[in-house]
């Protein structure tokens, strides 16, 4: 170590204030004469590093404290003051993204039963179209009665179209 207090780093001046602290007065006396420096110098270096002389004989112990650590000591927890700013964003984001979800999740649903609802209906229209296209086949190639009273009957359409032209000849 340097003999200069100009040349002192912090870790020599916290080692010597630590042992300046852990003697009496007289080993305080020749830590400033080993190192050329002055006893009052050493006492700064104490206070600057936050160490203190233990004496012995006392048995009480002194901590320093901020107001904050001591409410926190005597309540029994670390009081902490909640930021509004961010409870207030993230409650907001979270809500918009429940109901953007939401609204997705009802045009989805909108969206495929219109879908199902439109096949639905074509095959449906589809069905019956084939269905009286069946029945009107039927009519038209079958024998059948259409007013026995009238005397009005049904002959197939090759059958009808056969006999008009054999009335023709």
């Amino acid at each position: 170590m340097s003999k200069s207090s100009k040349n002192f780093t912090e870790e020599e001046k916290a080692a010597i204030a630590l042992k300046a602290a852990s003697g009496q007065e007289s080993k305080l006396q020749e830590l400033a004469e080993e190192h050329g420096v002055s006893v009052e110098e050493i006492r700064n270096w104490m206070r600057e590093t936050g160490v203190t002389a233990v004496n012995e004989d006392d048995d009480s112990v002194s901590i320093e404290t901020t107001d904050e650590y001591a409410s926190s000591v005597d309540n029994g927890v670390s009081l902490d003051a909640p930021d509004y700013r961010k409870i207030v964003f993230w409650t907001t984001f979270g809500s918009a993204v429940i109901l953007l979800i939401i609204v997705s999740v009802f045009y989805v649903h909108s969206y495929t039963m219109s879908n199902i609802s439109d096949r639905t209906s074509e095959e449906s229209q589809f069905y019956n179209i084939q269905e009286i296209q069946q029945r009107e086949a039927e009519t038209l190639n079958n024998y059948g009665v259409v007013d026995p009273e009238e005397g009005i009957y049904r002959i197939p359409i090759d059958s009808a179209i056969t006999e008009i032209v054999n009335e023709s000849n």
